[in-house]
């Protein structure tokens, strides 16, 4: 896969967190041997089981982030990095550390309300298409059901920031953490679930046949034009798992209009 990606004349690669699955602490080392090949600039997405025995200050450290989140542009693009590894129980919003979050009666995957003031001030000074990049999803919901609050409120700041300055306003949103193969929209903001590189979760690990990953373009045009990769499941997962929106051993082509204006295209 890293050999892949190196023979392409891409801008950037984005990791969209969970360098391994039982923590950083066992698996960093065989990750950052293989990533460190890479011949381009990355973008690193902490995901939860990076905090599984460790804090995130560490996570953060390890992956060379500048901080939990983020900004960077590329281009006449500006990304945005959040940081979603937060619940909330009690009143409090707690950050992941060393597995906290296998807790119950909380609501996870949450913006802290320091992050969201900083995204509303970065999504007022950006002055071209924004793409917003976590590890958990953003823009998905149970069918029929709204989305949840702890999305629903970001997207509330996505919105407000928009109406003040339509220069800046959202053209996507990337992220990983369900491990399945899905595109929502959001008003006219495509949200695309990039699928695991390895496996489908479903009360086990069901692998793929072949790593998966996939190269994304924003056109002259407008569109975000997604060329996927596809595998086979090793072992089937299970028949009560065939209703899971995106179940797949594979990412999708797909070319969708990216939520931009036509004087703002890069």
């Amino acid at each position: 896969m890293i050999d892949a990606v190196n023979r392409e004349s891409a801008d950037l690669v984005v990791f969209t967190g969970d360098a391994a699955d039982t923590g950083l602490a066992d698996q960093l080392e065989g990750f950052w041997s293989e990533f460190s090949r890479l011949n381009k600039p990355a973008f690193m997405v902490t995901g939860n089981h990076d905090m599984d025995k460790c804090d995130k200050s560490a996570a953060t450290r390890a992956f060379g982030m500048p901080s939990r989140y983020y900004t960077r542009t590329i281009g006449s693009y500006r990304f945005i990095v959040l940081d979603l590894n937060n619940f909330r129980k009690g009143g409090v919003t707690v950050p992941y550390a060393n597995g906290n979050y296998f807790t119950d009666n909380a609501v996870f995957n949450c913006a802290d309300q320091e992050q969201l003031d900083w995204l509303h001030r970065e999504l007022l000074r950006a002055h071209g298409p924004v793409i917003v990049l976590s590890h958990q999803p953003l823009g998905f919901a149970e069918p029929g059901q709204a989305l949840p609050p702890e999305q629903a409120e970001i997207f509330a700041v996505i919105e407000s920031a928009g109406r003040t300055n339509p220069e800046g306003a959202v053209a996507a949103c990337l992220s990983g953490h369900l491990h399945v193969d899905r595109l929502e929209y959001v008003g006219r903001v495509p949200c695309v679930l990039v699928n695991s590189a390895s496996y489908f979760w479903s009360g086990g690990m069901y692998p793929y046949t072949d790593p998966l990953y996939a190269f994304m373009e924003f056109t002259a045009d407008g569109m975000l034009k997604i060329e996927g990769r596809a595998g086979e499941f090793r072992k089937p997962p299970p028949a009560d798992s065939a209703g899971v929106i995106g179940r797949s051993a594979a990412i999708s082509d797909r070319t969708v209009r990216a939520a931009v204006d036509a004087d703002h295209h890069g």
